[in-house]
């Protein structure tokens, strides 16, 4: 597999962070701006192997710093756009919290038309379809997320796609969010739910029975055959973020990742960057981390990308003309 190659390849990607993949030099630009204490910058890019999940988390405190005005949104929701087009994807989601960027005393409808006019800017500029994805956080009450996504759905944004939860995972992460879910999809959002990232598969079914159609990271399968069956059963789509898997520990190390475990079982599955500046990341590299661990194809890449796209929160007009480009383009290498 050539990277030339892979780089120039439509993908699709539906697990990226706003916060963790704004560009190295749009933070630095951002806190240049702010008279922000530049050393900190170093902090930000994760170690190959952090202790777990909520070592690796560390470097979120400093960019949160510097996303807390309309201008700073907008910028850096632009240039993680700018940076996913500028490799050839297609299709992407962007996921964010918004109750992480309101210490400047933004509203949440504010922080949402900052974000969205970034990414329309950058859909203007490049050929590329963005999606919203709305995340609670674990550490909030029910009542302070619900808050928070009434006030989303008030917004009537149309990028607006999905829910999500996000934050560090105890083994009872999904025991109380039903009111969340619930409220999600009678307001007409998709769900898809971090789960089995740190050892717990019983938070992937769980997950799976409020309603979730795609699983975070959902590492924690992999020894668990019942919920694999489960995966299968509802046609669940694993966004699998292999770099951050190994960097958090979800996967100790890269012999004993479940990719290709996952692919022959039939469970379907895609690749995602995760956190593109705290991962160090393209989904480009990603793609030539697997090829280089587990040899895999052209024709396994495009596999990956139509199972994205079959569990992409869009339009069926935008997924078949979608897949009708990604076989085009996949098919000189297959």
């Amino acid at each position: 597999m050539q990277k030339e190659i892979v780089h120039q390849l439509p993908k699709v990607e539906l697990h990226c962070h706003l916060d963790g993949s704004v560009p190295m030099a749009t933070l630095k630009k951002l806190a240049e701006k702010q008279l922000f204490n530049m050393d900190l910058l170093d902090q930000i890019v994760a170690p190959e192997k952090c202790t777990d999940l909520v070592d690796y988390l560390k470097g979120f405190d400093i960019i949160h710093q510097l996303m807390q005005t309309h201008e700073q949104l907008e910028e850096s929701a632009y240039a993680v756009v700018e940076a996913s087009a500028l490799e050839n994807v297609r299709y992407m989601e962007l996921r964010f919290a918004p109750l992480l960027h309101t210490e400047a005393g933004l509203t949440v409808s504010e922080i949402i038309e900052a974000i969205s006019k970034g990414i329309n800017r950058a859909r203007i500029k490049y050929d590329v379809s963005v999606n919203l994805l709305i995340c609670g956080m674990r550490q909030h009450s029910n009542e302070k997320n619900l808050k928070m996504l009434s006030e989303i759905i008030e917004t009537k944004e149309e990028l607006l796609v999905g829910f999500d939860m996000a934050g560090p995972e105890p083994d009872t992460a999904n025991n109380h969010i039903e009111p969340l879910t619930s409220y999600a999809q009678t307001n007409g959002l998709h769900i898809t739910l971090h789960a089995g990232e740190c050892g717990c598969a019983h938070n992937v079914v769980q997950a799976i029975r409020l309603g979730a159609k795609r699983i975070g990271h959902g590492i924690a399968i992999q020894k668990d055959e019942l919920a694999q069956i489960l995966c299968l059963e509802k046609e669940t789509v694993i966004e699998m973020c292999p770099t951050s898997n190994i960097q958090t520990n979800a996967v100790e190390k890269w012999e004993d990742y479940p990719l290709l475990d996952f692919l022959e079982k039939g469970i379907k599955c895609c690749i995602n960057t995760d956190n593109r500046t705290v991962s160090n990341t393209t989904l480009t590299r990603e793609y030539m981390v697997l090829a280089e661990k587990y040899g895999i194809s052209y024709e396994t890449m495009k596999l990956l990308n139509l199972n994205g796209l079959a569990g992409a929160f869009t339009t069926s007009e935008i997924k078949e003309n979608l897949t009708g480009i990604i076989e085009a383009a996949y098919a000189p290498y297959i």
